[in-house]
């Protein structure tokens, strides 16, 4: 190849790598109708202030239905580290939780809950979705009568007035956001002197599109079902064989 030719090959592909990452641009950017829980990839940092409690889970939410949850919790005597996977809503996996009981489903209940707890607070603070955070904004709520509920259906919370929410979210780059959020709201008990607790959020939400980390032919030995669906109390062993895909399909069929 001789120089000339060498010369127009590299401007080839500089123009071809330029476009490709327009094009990833173009597709990355966030749609005005946009929520926060459409957040593809979600991580959330969660730390209760004074408790000696901190959390970090990893979400991947998948376009099939299907949750996967890495877990890392830290209690003062305590670290529960862990993956979970919840299939079409109905049926919970976890794998590595040297602590787990018979009974998986208390697993998934802090992280979807603190999950819910924060979209509903960015729906509070930001009721117009990620569309409109491109440069820093910051924001800072005061409810002083309506106490804050939530029921994510495996967990339920309340949260007492008065409460606030300051925090602030910027885009890192195009449909990729990070995000800083205090909760302060009240602890105390009706009639007892007034208390409070706080949380602090931290973390990023992810809303480009990607690939779901486990395909449906892989095979699930060496995980534990539980079908929340059924009521079931104890997980069992996946059977010899049970692939993602078989499990899928069992939870669709009636």
């Amino acid at each position: 190849m001789n120089r000339e030719r060498v010369v127009l090959f590299g401007c080839w592909l500089t123009g071809l790598i330029v476009l490709l990452a327009g094009m990833q641009s173009a597709f990355a950017q966030i749609e005005e109708s946009t929520l926060w829980r459409d957040a593809v990839v979600t991580e959330l940092d969660a730390d209760f202030g004074g408790t000696g409690f901190h959390a970090r889970w990893w979400f991947h939410r998948c376009d099939c239905g299907d949750l996967q949850v890495k877990v890392e919790q830290v209690a003062p005597d305590d670290i529960l580290t862990g993956e979970l996977l919840m299939v079409d809503g109905q049926v919970l996996l976890s794998r590595g939780f040297k602590q787990q009981g018979e009974d998986i489903e208390p697993l998934i209940q802090a992280p979807s809950l603190m999950l819910q707890l924060a979209f509903e607070l960015l729906n509070r603070s930001q009721p117009k979705g990620p569309f409109v955070v491109k440069k820093k904004r910051d924001w800072d709520v005061i409810e002083k009568k309506n106490n804050f509920h939530l029921d994510t259906g495996l967990a339920t919370g309340a949260f007492a007035a008065p409460w606030q929410v300051k925090g602030s979210a910027w885009e890192a780059e195009p449909g990729h956001i990070r995000f800083e959020m205090s909760f302060n709201f009240t602890s105390s008990a009706p009639g007892q002197p007034v208390e409070s607790s706080s949380i602090t959020f931290s973390g990023k939400f992810d809303f480009r599109q990607q690939e779901f980390p486990y395909p449906e032919t892989t095979n699930l030995e060496g995980w534990r079902v539980q079908w929340i669906s059924k009521n079931e109390l104890k997980a069992k062993p996946a059977e010899e064989g049970l692939t993602l895909k078989a499990l899928r399909i069992k939870a669709k069929t009636p």
